[in-house]
C-alpha cells in the first residue's frame, strides 16, 4: 500500500508505536470549549474511535477567536457545543463515533464512569474538576488543563497515585465555598471571564493529548502521571511538578 494512502502512516514509523491501542481507547471529553476543541481534534487525528463529549453550553462568538469546530452561523443559532464538535467531527472522520451528552458533568451516573480509560478535564470552573477528578479515580487516567492568558497547566492523575484534590489548599475550598450563594447559584463577581489565547490553548491541548499518547504506550516513567506541568507563554517556558499523595484527600484518603 502506497504510505501516502494511510492517513496514520507517519505516527506508525514512531519506534513502539501500536495504532490498534490508540484507536480501541474510549475517552470522555468533559467540557467542549477552546480546549475541548483541541482536545477532541487531536484525538481524532491519531485515530480515536470512540469519544464521548460533555457539554451543555452553546456556541457564541466570544469562542470563535480559539475554537476550530465552531463558525459564526452556529454563534448565530446558539447551536450546542457539543452536538457542532459531533457533527464536524464526522465529516473528516467518519469512522469515529463522537458521541454528544448534554449535560453538566454532576449529572453524569456514576456507573457511566467505568465505560472510559481516559478522562479530559477541559473544563474552567474548580468544581466541575473536583467532580470529574473523584468520579474518575480509579476507573480512568484524568489529564486535567486549564489556561488563563499566556499561562496553562496540565496535570495527570492514575490511580494510585496523587489525585487533582490533593493538590488543592484552603484557599482553594474557600473560593468554591464563595462561589455559590444560599440558593445554589452561581455568583457572578467570584467567577469572571478569564483571558483567553488560541495559542495557550494549543500548547496546553497538545500537552494534554501527549500524556494520553505515552500512557497508551506504556511510558508510565516517562509521563507526568502524578505531577503537573506548568507552562509560561511568556517566557516560553515550562516546570514540572511532583503532587503529593494526601493521607486525609477526600477522594481517596
Amino acid at each position: 500500500m502506497d504510505a501516502d494512502s494511510d492517513a496514520h502512516d507517519r505516527q506508525k514509523r514512531i519506534s513502539g508505536w501500536n495504532q490498534d491501542k490508540i484507536s480501541a481507547q474510549k475517552v470522555m471529553v468533559v467540557g467542549a470549549g477552546a480546549l475541548g476543541n483541541e482536545v477532541a481534534k487531536l484525538l481524532l487525528q491519531l485515530g480515536v474511535q470512540k469519544i464521548s463529549l460533555v457539554d451543555f453550553d452553546t456556541v457564541s462568538k466570544a469562542n470563535l477567536n480559539r475554537c476550530v469546530f465552531f463558525s459564526n452561523e452556529d454563534a448565530e443559532k446558539n447551536a450546542l457545543k457539543a452536538e457542532v464538535i459531533a457533527r464536524e467531527a464526522k465529516k473528516q472522520w467518519p469512522a469515529a463515533v463522537v458521541t454528544p451528552v448534554l449535560s453538566a458533568v454532576e449529572k453524569i451516573p456514576e456507573e457511566k464512569w467505568d465505560e472510559f480509560n481516559f478522562v479530559f478535564g477541559c473544563l474552567d470552573n474548580l468544581g466541575a474538576r473536583m467532580h470529574a477528578n473523584a468520579q474518575s479515580y480509579g476507573k480512568a487516567v484524568f489529564i486535567d488543563g486549564g489556561t488563563t492568558g499566556f499561562m496553562g497547566k496540565v496535570q495527570v492523575v492514575r490511580s494510585p497515585g496523587a489525585c487533582f484534590e490533593c493538590g488543592l489548599g484552603k484557599k482553594d475550598y474557600g473560593i468554591l465555598w464563595r462561589k455559590y450563594n444560599c440558593v445554589g447559584e452561581v455568583v457572578d463577581w467570584i467567577d469572571p471571564k478569564m483571558p483567553a489565547l488560541a495559542t495557550t490553548t494549543s500548547v496546553v491541548a497538545a500537552a494534554q493529548v501527549n500524556e494520553f499518547i505515552k500512557l497508551v504506550h506504556g511510558l508510565e516513567k516517562e509521563s507526568l502521571a502524578g505531577k503537573y506541568l506548568f507552562y509560561n507563554g511568556l517566557t516560553g517556558s515550562t516546570s514540572v511538578y511532583e503532587v503529593p499523595r494526601r493521607s486525609d484527600c477526600p477522594v481517596h484518603g
